[in-house]
């Protein structure tokens, strides 16, 4: 068993002459959620927030450390997410029916976002990353970050509004683990995708209007673990509704890049 304690591998990214946490983007009460992996006393085995972690065991239960309570949980025992330990590097693999997800996030006050993951995908098979909402196609004012298709093995961030999905669709990519940054505004319209910290690709077309809604969060699967499971790891995720500058991204890439041990 890992002991329960303070972040272990830490990543000490300067942002303004001090070392740089994601904590600092909610700073301003932005929405959002920030989850860690490699911070033992924010993982339990059980939904309710019970069982120390162990590697190799379930997890069932991931503290948000963005202070806004947006905890990502999973009460079916065979759909929770193993922890592993490899090299330094804290990870949930997902395999099979396996997904996290929140209680409804309130977006309803930001027509922005910014999403950022370290990720490794096992094979090619279409999963998501991170979904609000129980898909980004059949509910408006929404977003997804994912692995797409079989036959391309892309990357893919996905918004809208009222109107259209919109998707921003990287080259395509091996098995392996990279950075990967969903950035949207809809009024803008803008829905941008960067892997390891460089532009893949840029959507302008319309979305419609609004902002985004009041949906469950998923983390590694659509809609609670029911579908489009991402067949690999994540080593850490921010989701922020709001705008990022150029250095806050930056930033949190460097930082979610050294939890997945991705060079920049």
């Amino acid at each position: 068993m890992i002991g329960i304690g303070a972040t272990l591998f830490k990543v000490p990214t300067m942002h303004g002459g001090a070392a740089f946490s994601p904590a600092s983007l909610f700073a301003a009460g932005e929405e959002g959620s920030w989850y860690d992996p490699s911070d033992l006393s924010t993982l339990f085995q059980n939904s309710d927030g019970t069982g120390a972690p162990a590697a190799d065991g379930p997890i069932g239960y991931m503290a948000d450390k963005s202070g806004n309570g947006n905890h990502a949980i999973q009460a079916t025992s065979a759909k929770r997410p193993t922890l592993r330990v490899v090299g330094g590097f804290f990870y949930l693999e997902f395999f099979g029916a396996q997904g996290l997800a929140t209680s409804a996030v309130d977006f309803t006050g930001t027509d922005s976002m910014t999403v950022c993951a370290g990720i490794t995908k096992d094979t090619l098979a279409t999963g998501v990353v991170a979904e609000i909402s129980s898909s980004v196609t059949a509910n408006i004012s929404s977003f997804r970050l994912s692995a797409i298709s079989t036959a391309s093995g892309l990357y893919r961030y996905q918004s809208r509004g009222d109107g259209t999905v919109q998707a921003a669709n990287a080259s395509p990519f091996d098995v392996g683990t990279h950075l990967l940054t969903g950035l949207s505004d809809i009024s803008d319209p803008v829905s941008t995708l960067r892997v390891d910290a460089n532009e893949e690709a840029t959507n302008t077309g319309s979305q419609g209007a609004g902002n985004y809604g009041n949906y469950p969060l998923n983390i590694g699967a659509r809609n609670n673990a029911t579908s489009l499971y991402l067949d690999g790891r994540i080593y850490g995720v921010v989701v922020r509704g709001a705008t990022s500058t150029a250095d806050e991204i930056t930033s949190l890439e460097a930082y979610i890049a050294g939890k997945a041990g991705v060079t920049l």
